[in-house]
Protein backbone atom coordinates (compact mmCIF):
# COMPACT_ATOMS: atom_id res chain seq x y z
CA UNK A 1 0.00 0.00 0.00
CA UNK A 2 2.57 2.38 0.97
CA UNK A 3 4.83 1.74 -1.89
CA UNK A 4 1.85 1.95 -4.24
CA UNK A 5 0.87 5.47 -2.75
CA UNK A 6 4.26 6.88 -3.12
CA UNK A 7 4.33 5.79 -6.77
CA UNK A 8 1.15 7.39 -7.38
CA UNK A 9 2.85 10.77 -5.75
CA UNK A 10 5.74 10.49 -7.79
CA UNK A 11 3.75 10.01 -11.62
CA UNK A 12 1.95 13.64 -10.33
CA UNK A 13 4.89 14.98 -9.36
CA UNK A 14 6.08 13.50 -12.87
CA UNK A 15 3.48 14.71 -14.95
CA UNK A 16 3.40 18.37 -13.11
CA UNK A 17 6.86 19.13 -13.93
CA UNK A 18 6.12 17.82 -17.26
CA UNK A 19 3.24 20.33 -17.45
CA UNK A 20 5.24 22.94 -16.04
CA UNK A 21 7.81 22.84 -18.73
CA UNK A 22 5.78 24.43 -21.43
CA UNK A 23 5.35 27.46 -19.07
CA UNK A 24 8.38 29.38 -19.82
CA UNK A 25 7.92 32.15 -16.96
CA UNK A 26 6.58 29.19 -14.08
CA UNK A 27 9.94 27.45 -15.13
CA UNK A 28 12.00 31.35 -14.65
CA UNK A 29 10.17 31.54 -11.58
CA UNK A 30 11.23 28.00 -10.05
CA UNK A 31 14.63 28.63 -10.99
CA UNK A 32 14.80 31.88 -8.93
CA UNK A 33 13.77 30.38 -6.22
CA UNK A 34 16.11 27.55 -6.49
CA UNK A 35 18.76 30.08 -6.28
CA UNK A 36 17.40 31.43 -3.06
CA UNK A 37 16.80 28.20 -1.05
CA UNK A 38 20.52 27.21 -2.16
CA UNK A 39 21.27 30.92 -0.86
CA UNK A 40 19.69 30.47 2.52
CA UNK A 41 20.32 26.47 3.10
CA UNK A 42 24.18 27.29 2.51
CA UNK A 43 24.02 30.79 4.30
CA UNK A 44 26.84 30.32 6.70
CA UNK A 45 29.71 28.99 3.90
CA UNK A 46 28.29 31.97 1.31
CA UNK A 47 28.63 34.51 3.49
CA UNK A 48 32.27 35.41 4.45
CA UNK A 49 30.97 36.81 8.55
CA UNK A 50 28.32 36.91 11.19
CA UNK A 51 26.10 39.53 9.81
CA UNK A 52 26.18 41.27 13.24
CA UNK A 53 30.16 41.21 13.18
CA UNK A 54 31.00 45.23 14.19
CA UNK A 55 34.54 46.38 13.15
CA UNK A 56 35.66 44.50 10.23
CA UNK A 57 36.87 47.38 8.60
CA UNK A 58 35.81 51.30 8.53
CA UNK A 59 32.63 52.70 8.97
CA UNK A 60 31.09 53.07 5.32
CA UNK A 61 33.87 51.20 3.48
CA UNK A 62 33.24 51.02 0.22
CA UNK A 63 33.20 47.87 -2.09
CA UNK A 64 36.79 46.27 -2.46
CA UNK A 65 35.61 46.11 -6.29
CA UNK A 66 36.43 49.84 -6.30
CA UNK A 67 39.85 49.58 -6.42
CA UNK A 68 39.84 49.50 -9.95
CA UNK A 69 38.53 52.97 -10.52
CA UNK A 70 41.83 55.25 -10.21
CA UNK A 71 40.59 57.38 -7.42
CA UNK A 72 39.68 54.05 -5.11
CA UNK A 73 42.70 52.15 -6.21
CA UNK A 74 44.88 53.73 -2.86
CA UNK A 75 42.11 53.32 -0.44
CA UNK A 76 43.41 52.11 2.86
CA UNK A 77 42.92 48.54 2.91
CA UNK A 78 42.51 46.57 6.47
CA UNK A 79 46.08 45.75 8.25
CA UNK A 80 46.57 42.85 10.42
CA UNK A 81 49.94 43.26 12.43
CA UNK A 82 50.33 40.55 15.10
CA UNK A 83 53.83 40.39 17.16
CA UNK A 84 54.86 37.70 18.92
CA UNK A 85 58.36 37.00 21.05
CA UNK A 86 59.91 35.58 17.36
CA UNK A 87 58.76 38.89 15.77
CA UNK A 88 60.58 41.65 18.36
CA UNK A 89 63.37 43.29 17.86
CA UNK A 90 65.61 43.88 21.06
CA UNK A 91 66.85 47.47 20.68
CA UNK A 92 67.89 48.07 24.17
CA UNK A 93 68.11 46.12 27.26
CA UNK A 94 69.88 46.92 31.03
CA UNK A 95 71.91 44.69 32.40
CA UNK A 96 70.62 41.89 34.83
CA UNK A 97 67.56 41.43 32.49
CA UNK A 98 66.83 38.15 31.08
CA UNK A 99 64.08 38.10 28.14
CA UNK A 100 63.00 34.45 26.54
CA UNK A 101 59.57 33.35 24.93
CA UNK A 102 57.77 30.56 23.40
CA UNK A 103 56.92 31.96 20.09
CA UNK A 104 53.80 33.56 21.54
CA UNK A 105 54.93 34.94 24.81
CA UNK A 106 57.46 37.16 25.62
CA UNK A 107 58.95 36.65 29.18
CA UNK A 108 60.89 39.70 30.81
CA UNK A 109 62.49 38.82 33.82
CA UNK A 110 64.14 41.48 36.06
CA UNK A 111 65.63 40.41 39.51
CA UNK A 112 66.72 42.56 42.32
CA UNK A 113 70.54 44.18 43.39
CA UNK A 114 71.93 45.46 46.83
CA UNK A 115 70.42 48.61 45.32
CA UNK A 116 67.30 50.56 44.20
CA UNK A 117 67.62 50.12 40.10
CA UNK A 118 64.94 51.41 37.09
CA UNK A 119 65.63 49.43 33.93
CA UNK A 120 64.31 49.55 30.40
CA UNK A 121 63.79 47.61 27.73
CA UNK A 122 62.79 47.86 24.35
CA UNK A 123 61.22 46.05 22.02
CA UNK A 124 60.79 47.73 18.33
CA UNK A 125 58.96 45.89 15.18
CA UNK A 126 58.83 47.47 11.58
CA UNK A 127 56.09 47.36 8.83
CA UNK A 128 55.84 49.42 5.89
CA UNK A 129 52.17 51.39 4.91
CA UNK A 130 51.59 52.10 1.08
CA UNK A 131 48.03 53.23 1.03
CA UNK A 132 46.11 56.46 1.74
CA UNK A 133 45.84 57.72 4.96
CA UNK A 134 43.13 55.73 7.33
CA UNK A 135 40.72 57.26 9.36
CA UNK A 136 41.18 54.87 12.26
CA UNK A 137 43.60 52.28 13.58
CA UNK A 138 43.70 50.21 16.80
CA UNK A 139 45.79 48.25 19.36
CA UNK A 140 46.02 45.71 22.02
CA UNK A 141 49.00 45.19 24.25
CA UNK A 142 48.42 41.83 26.58
CA UNK A 143 50.78 41.46 29.62
CA UNK A 144 50.93 40.01 33.11
CA UNK A 145 52.93 41.39 35.69
CA UNK A 146 53.86 39.41 38.74
CA UNK A 147 55.90 40.90 41.54
CA UNK A 148 57.62 38.19 43.60
CA UNK A 149 59.16 39.00 47.50
CA UNK A 150 60.21 42.80 46.15
CA UNK A 151 57.41 45.02 47.57
CA UNK A 152 57.82 48.32 46.37
CA UNK A 153 58.66 47.40 43.01
CA UNK A 154 57.03 48.44 40.16
CA UNK A 155 56.83 48.45 36.17
CA UNK A 156 55.47 50.84 33.16
CA UNK A 157 54.44 49.74 30.08
CA UNK A 158 54.39 52.32 26.84
CA UNK A 159 53.65 51.85 23.78
CA UNK A 160 54.80 54.65 20.69
CA UNK A 161 54.34 55.02 16.57
CA UNK A 162 57.46 56.39 14.92
CA UNK A 163 56.60 57.21 11.48
CA UNK A 164 59.11 57.26 8.51
CA UNK A 165 60.09 60.69 9.07
CA UNK A 166 61.07 59.98 12.54
CA UNK A 167 58.32 61.36 14.36
CA UNK A 168 57.34 59.52 17.60
CA UNK A 169 53.89 59.70 19.22
CA UNK A 170 53.27 57.91 22.61
CA UNK A 171 49.87 55.68 21.83
CA UNK A 172 49.28 54.04 25.17
CA UNK A 173 50.67 54.11 28.82
CA UNK A 174 50.33 52.03 31.59
CA UNK A 175 51.18 54.33 34.22
CA UNK A 176 52.97 52.86 37.03
CA UNK A 177 51.79 49.25 37.95
CA UNK A 178 53.38 47.98 42.35
CA UNK A 179 51.55 45.03 42.08
CA UNK A 180 50.46 41.50 40.31
CA UNK A 181 47.97 42.45 37.56
CA UNK A 182 47.28 40.20 34.67
CA UNK A 183 46.04 42.00 31.38
CA UNK A 184 45.92 39.15 29.10
CA UNK A 185 42.34 38.23 29.08
CA UNK A 186 41.19 41.51 28.47
CA UNK A 187 44.25 43.13 27.08
CA UNK A 188 44.67 46.84 27.61
CA UNK A 189 44.21 49.01 24.03
CA UNK A 190 44.00 52.11 22.53
CA UNK A 191 42.08 53.46 20.03
CA UNK A 192 42.29 56.21 16.86
CA UNK A 193 38.77 57.42 18.00
CA UNK A 194 39.74 57.74 21.87
CA UNK A 195 39.47 61.66 22.49
CA UNK A 196 41.90 61.87 25.50
CA UNK A 197 44.36 60.11 23.05
CA UNK A 198 43.59 62.85 20.52
CA UNK A 199 44.01 65.65 23.09
CA UNK A 200 47.53 64.19 24.61
CA UNK A 201 48.66 64.27 21.12
CA UNK A 202 48.05 67.72 20.47
CA UNK A 203 45.35 67.09 18.07
CA UNK A 204 41.38 68.06 18.31
CA UNK A 205 38.97 65.46 19.25
CA UNK A 206 37.03 66.34 15.24
CA UNK A 207 40.30 65.08 14.08
CA UNK A 208 40.95 61.30 11.92
CA UNK A 209 44.40 60.74 14.22
CA UNK A 210 44.82 57.90 11.45
CA UNK A 211 45.16 60.34 8.60
CA UNK A 212 47.31 62.80 11.29
CA UNK A 213 49.78 59.55 12.12
CA UNK A 214 50.01 57.48 8.91
CA UNK A 215 49.81 60.18 6.34
CA UNK A 216 53.03 58.81 5.32
CA UNK A 217 53.94 55.80 2.81
CA UNK A 218 56.98 54.03 4.17
CA UNK A 219 58.29 52.11 7.10
CA UNK A 220 56.92 52.83 10.42
CA UNK A 221 58.66 51.34 13.75
CA UNK A 222 56.16 50.56 16.48
CA UNK A 223 57.74 50.10 20.21
CA UNK A 224 57.25 48.81 23.38
CA UNK A 225 59.42 49.84 25.87
CA UNK A 226 59.53 48.15 29.20
CA UNK A 227 60.38 50.82 32.81
CA UNK A 228 61.21 48.23 35.72
CA UNK A 229 62.27 50.24 38.73
CA UNK A 230 63.60 46.89 41.63
CA UNK A 231 64.40 47.22 44.99
CA UNK A 232 66.88 45.81 47.25
CA UNK A 233 66.57 42.22 48.13
CA UNK A 234 66.58 38.61 46.84
CA UNK A 235 63.18 38.92 44.73
CA UNK A 236 62.59 39.51 41.00
CA UNK A 237 59.85 41.16 38.96
CA UNK A 238 58.33 38.96 35.95
CA UNK A 239 56.51 40.54 33.01
CA UNK A 240 54.64 38.67 30.14
CA UNK A 241 53.99 40.33 27.37
CA UNK A 242 51.39 38.74 25.18
CA UNK A 243 50.65 38.76 20.85
CA UNK A 244 50.35 42.55 20.40
CA UNK A 245 48.11 43.17 18.09
CA UNK A 246 48.17 46.37 16.03
CA UNK A 247 45.33 47.60 13.08
CA UNK A 248 44.63 49.36 10.71
CA UNK A 249 40.54 49.57 9.51
CA UNK A 250 40.58 49.84 5.91
CA UNK A 251 37.95 51.82 3.86
CA UNK A 252 37.56 48.92 0.92
CA UNK A 253 36.36 46.00 2.25
CA UNK A 254 34.34 42.61 0.67
CA UNK A 255 31.87 42.73 -1.82
CA UNK A 256 29.69 45.34 -0.61
CA UNK A 257 31.25 47.29 2.01
CA UNK A 258 30.34 47.72 5.32
CA UNK A 259 27.58 49.92 6.81
CA UNK A 260 28.11 52.60 9.98
CA UNK A 261 28.86 50.21 12.55
CA UNK A 262 31.33 48.39 10.16
CA UNK A 263 29.32 44.85 9.65
CA UNK A 264 29.70 43.16 6.37
CA UNK A 265 26.62 44.30 4.11
CA UNK A 266 26.64 41.34 1.45
CA UNK A 267 26.61 38.75 4.84
CA UNK A 268 23.43 40.59 5.74
CA UNK A 269 22.38 40.31 2.34
CA UNK A 270 22.73 36.38 2.52
CA UNK A 271 21.37 36.02 5.37
CA UNK A 272 18.11 38.28 5.02
CA UNK A 273 17.30 35.39 2.34
CA UNK A 274 16.78 32.85 5.36
CA UNK A 275 14.55 35.68 7.08
CA UNK A 276 12.81 36.14 4.04
CA UNK A 277 12.08 32.51 2.94
CA UNK A 278 11.23 32.07 6.55
CA UNK A 279 8.41 34.40 6.96
CA UNK A 280 6.92 33.94 3.77
CA UNK A 281 6.42 30.77 4.02
CA UNK A 282 5.85 30.46 7.46
CA UNK A 283 3.26 33.06 6.96
CA UNK A 284 1.09 31.98 4.07
CA UNK A 285 1.31 28.28 5.60
CA UNK A 286 -0.48 29.77 9.03
CA UNK A 287 -3.13 32.19 7.20
CA UNK A 288 -3.92 29.78 4.64
CA UNK A 289 -4.61 26.76 7.04
CA UNK A 290 -6.60 29.00 9.17
CA UNK A 291 -8.63 30.50 6.52
CA UNK A 292 -9.00 26.89 5.03
CA UNK A 293 -10.31 25.65 8.63
CA UNK A 294 -12.76 28.58 8.72
CA UNK A 295 -13.80 28.75 5.69
CA UNK A 296 -14.80 24.56 5.33
CA UNK A 297 -16.33 25.04 8.83
CA UNK A 298 -18.48 28.27 8.00
CA UNK A 299 -19.55 26.85 4.40
CA UNK A 300 -20.28 23.00 5.28
CA UNK A 301 -22.12 24.17 8.22
CA UNK A 302 -24.03 27.06 7.13
CA UNK A 303 -26.42 28.91 9.58
CA UNK A 304 -26.18 30.64 13.04
CA UNK A 305 -21.83 28.89 12.79
CA UNK A 306 -21.40 30.68 9.16
CA UNK A 307 -22.60 33.92 10.29
CA UNK A 308 -20.85 33.36 13.92
CA UNK A 309 -17.62 33.29 11.86
CA UNK A 310 -18.22 35.60 8.84
CA UNK A 311 -18.84 38.25 11.20
CA UNK A 312 -15.57 37.53 13.19
CA UNK A 313 -14.05 37.23 9.73
CA UNK A 314 -15.01 40.67 8.32
CA UNK A 315 -14.36 42.53 11.51
CA UNK A 316 -11.01 40.93 11.21
CA UNK A 317 -10.91 42.04 7.38
CA UNK A 318 -10.81 45.91 8.04
CA UNK A 319 -9.12 46.07 11.25
CA UNK A 320 -5.94 48.16 10.17
CA UNK A 321 -3.16 45.72 10.23
CA UNK A 322 -0.42 48.23 10.89
CA UNK A 323 -1.59 50.09 14.22
CA UNK A 324 -2.15 46.85 15.69
CA UNK A 325 1.35 45.59 15.22
CA UNK A 326 3.24 48.87 16.52
CA UNK A 327 0.71 48.56 19.60
CA UNK A 328 2.00 44.82 19.94
CA UNK A 329 5.55 45.59 18.92
CA UNK A 330 5.53 48.28 21.84
CA UNK A 331 4.01 46.97 24.49
CA UNK A 332 4.73 43.13 24.00
CA UNK A 333 8.33 43.34 22.08
CA UNK A 334 9.70 42.59 18.57
CA UNK A 335 10.29 38.85 17.96
CA UNK A 336 10.46 37.28 14.26
CA UNK A 337 7.98 34.69 15.43
CA UNK A 338 5.61 36.87 16.76
CA UNK A 339 5.79 39.33 13.42
CA UNK A 340 5.64 35.37 11.76
CA UNK A 341 2.28 35.41 13.70
CA UNK A 342 0.92 38.66 13.27
CA UNK A 343 1.33 38.10 9.27
CA UNK A 344 -0.38 34.85 8.69
CA UNK A 345 -3.24 35.87 11.83
CA UNK A 346 -4.32 38.94 9.51
CA UNK A 347 -4.50 37.80 6.04
CA UNK A 348 -6.61 34.76 6.13
CA UNK A 349 -9.78 36.41 5.92
CA UNK A 350 -9.69 36.77 2.33
CA UNK A 351 -9.43 32.90 1.63
CA UNK A 352 -11.76 32.19 4.21
CA UNK A 353 -14.05 33.43 2.55
CA UNK A 354 -13.22 32.24 -0.73
CA UNK A 355 -13.23 28.74 0.50
CA UNK A 356 -16.31 29.15 2.14
CA UNK A 357 -18.13 29.56 -1.31
CA UNK A 358 -16.31 27.01 -2.65
CA UNK A 359 -17.50 24.60 -0.01
CA UNK A 360 -21.00 26.41 -0.39
CA UNK A 361 -21.53 25.56 -3.93
CA UNK A 362 -19.98 22.37 -3.19
CA UNK A 363 -22.03 21.29 -0.24
CA UNK A 364 -25.37 20.87 -2.29
CA UNK A 365 -24.06 18.96 -5.25
CA UNK A 366 -25.21 15.38 -5.96
CA UNK A 367 -22.23 13.12 -4.56
CA UNK A 368 -22.04 14.91 -1.66
CA UNK A 369 -26.08 14.60 -1.27
CA UNK A 370 -25.38 10.52 -1.55
CA UNK A 371 -22.90 10.19 0.63
CA UNK A 372 -25.20 11.61 3.10
CA UNK A 373 -28.16 9.55 2.37
CA UNK A 374 -25.85 6.72 2.85
CA UNK A 375 -24.46 7.20 5.81
CA UNK A 376 -21.08 9.35 5.97
CA UNK A 377 -19.79 11.16 8.30
CA UNK A 378 -19.33 14.90 8.05
CA UNK A 379 -15.45 14.90 8.30
CA UNK A 380 -15.17 11.60 5.77
CA UNK A 381 -17.42 13.89 3.56
CA UNK A 382 -14.67 16.90 4.33
CA UNK A 383 -11.90 14.85 3.25
CA UNK A 384 -13.23 12.72 0.78
CA UNK A 385 -15.54 15.02 -1.05
CA UNK A 386 -14.45 18.47 -0.49
CA UNK A 387 -11.06 19.15 0.58
CA UNK A 388 -9.80 17.43 -2.90
CA UNK A 389 -12.06 19.89 -4.96
CA UNK A 390 -10.37 22.80 -2.64
CA UNK A 391 -6.74 21.30 -3.30
CA UNK A 392 -5.60 23.60 -6.98
CA UNK A 393 -7.14 26.75 -4.70
CA UNK A 394 -4.72 25.65 -1.79
CA UNK A 395 -1.53 25.14 -3.89
CA UNK A 396 -2.16 28.17 -6.08
CA UNK A 397 -3.45 30.73 -2.74
CA UNK A 398 -0.05 29.24 -0.90
CA UNK A 399 2.54 30.55 -3.30
CA UNK A 400 0.52 33.62 -4.28
CA UNK A 401 0.23 34.40 -0.28
CA UNK A 402 4.14 33.96 0.24
CA UNK A 403 5.18 37.47 -1.69
CA UNK A 404 2.70 39.84 0.39
CA UNK A 405 4.18 38.43 3.52
CA UNK A 406 7.54 38.86 2.52
CA UNK A 407 6.91 42.32 1.63
CA UNK A 408 4.82 43.41 4.47
CA UNK A 409 8.00 41.80 6.90
CA UNK A 410 10.25 44.27 4.76
CA UNK A 411 7.90 47.17 5.30
CA UNK A 412 8.00 46.50 9.00
CA UNK A 413 11.50 45.93 9.37
CA UNK A 414 12.39 49.15 7.02
CA UNK A 415 9.65 50.87 9.91
CA UNK A 416 11.82 49.49 12.64
CA UNK A 417 8.94 46.99 13.68
CA UNK A 418 10.77 43.87 13.37
CA UNK A 419 13.32 41.99 15.22
CA UNK A 420 16.68 44.05 15.38
CA UNK A 421 18.73 41.14 16.19
CA UNK A 422 17.53 39.33 12.96
CA UNK A 423 19.27 40.60 9.89
CA UNK A 424 16.87 40.71 7.25
CA UNK A 425 16.26 43.26 3.80
CA UNK A 426 13.94 45.21 5.61
CA UNK A 427 16.39 46.03 8.35
CA UNK A 428 19.20 46.28 6.33
CA UNK A 429 16.95 49.07 4.27
CA UNK A 430 16.46 50.61 7.63
CA UNK A 431 19.55 50.69 8.57
CA UNK A 432 20.77 52.55 5.39
CA UNK A 433 18.13 55.08 6.24
CA UNK A 434 19.14 55.51 9.69
CA UNK A 435 23.12 55.68 8.74
CA UNK A 436 22.18 58.37 5.88
CA UNK A 437 22.96 55.98 2.76
CA UNK A 438 20.95 57.85 1.01
CA UNK A 439 22.32 61.03 1.63
CA UNK A 440 26.00 59.70 1.06
CA UNK A 441 24.72 58.42 -2.38
CA UNK A 442 25.73 54.11 -1.27
CA UNK A 443 23.58 52.73 -3.94
CA UNK A 444 25.48 49.18 -2.96
CA UNK A 445 23.91 49.08 0.09
CA UNK A 446 20.51 50.18 -1.09
CA UNK A 447 19.83 48.89 -4.06
CA UNK A 448 21.07 45.50 -3.50
CA UNK A 449 17.98 44.14 -0.82
CA UNK A 450 15.72 46.15 -2.94
CA UNK A 451 16.32 43.84 -5.27
CA UNK A 452 16.85 40.72 -3.80
CA UNK A 453 13.14 41.41 -2.36
CA UNK A 454 11.49 42.04 -6.12
CA UNK A 455 13.17 39.08 -7.78
CA UNK A 456 12.17 36.45 -4.60
CA UNK A 457 8.86 38.26 -4.72
CA UNK A 458 8.49 38.11 -8.54
CA UNK A 459 9.56 34.19 -8.32
CA UNK A 460 6.58 33.34 -6.32
CA UNK A 461 4.39 35.07 -8.69
CA UNK A 462 5.76 33.59 -12.46
CA UNK A 463 5.25 30.12 -10.43
CA UNK A 464 1.71 30.96 -8.96
CA UNK A 465 0.65 32.04 -12.52
CA UNK A 466 1.86 28.64 -13.84
CA UNK A 467 0.21 26.76 -11.14
CA UNK A 468 -2.73 28.81 -11.87
CA UNK A 469 -2.90 27.63 -15.41
CA UNK A 470 -1.94 24.24 -14.80
CA UNK A 471 -4.35 23.58 -12.00
CA UNK A 472 -7.20 25.64 -13.48
CA UNK A 473 -8.47 24.09 -16.74
CA UNK A 474 -10.27 27.41 -17.52
CA UNK A 475 -6.96 29.82 -17.84
CA UNK A 476 -5.14 27.55 -20.52
CA UNK A 477 -4.25 28.78 -23.51
CA UNK A 478 -3.33 27.10 -26.52
CA UNK A 479 0.35 26.57 -26.77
Amino acid sequence: MKSTARSEKLTILKDFLLELKLYKTGLLGLGILIVYIFIAIFAPIIAPVDPNEPGLADSYAYPEWFSIFPEYSNLPRNVFINIGYNDWLVKDTSEDISINGDGEYTIIIAHCSDRIETRTITLEYTFTYTYDPPKRFSGRIPFRVAIYNATGSYIRIKCYIMTPKGRMYELYDSMSIAYNLSRLETPASYDARDIYLKLKLGFSPHDDLGEKILNEKGEYRLQLKVFILTVKGSGRVEVTLGVKQFRVYGRLYGVLGTDNLGCDIFSNLIYGTRVSLLVGVLASVISVSVGLVVGIIAGYKGGIVDQILMYFTDTLLFTPILPLIIAVSVFIGKSLYLEIALIALFSWMGFARNTRAYVMSIRDSMYVESAKAIGASDMYIIFRHILPQLTPIIYITLVMRVPGAILLEATLSFLNLGDPSVPSWGRMLYSARYAGAFFRFMWWWIIPPGLAITFLALAFVLLGHALDEILNPKLRVRR
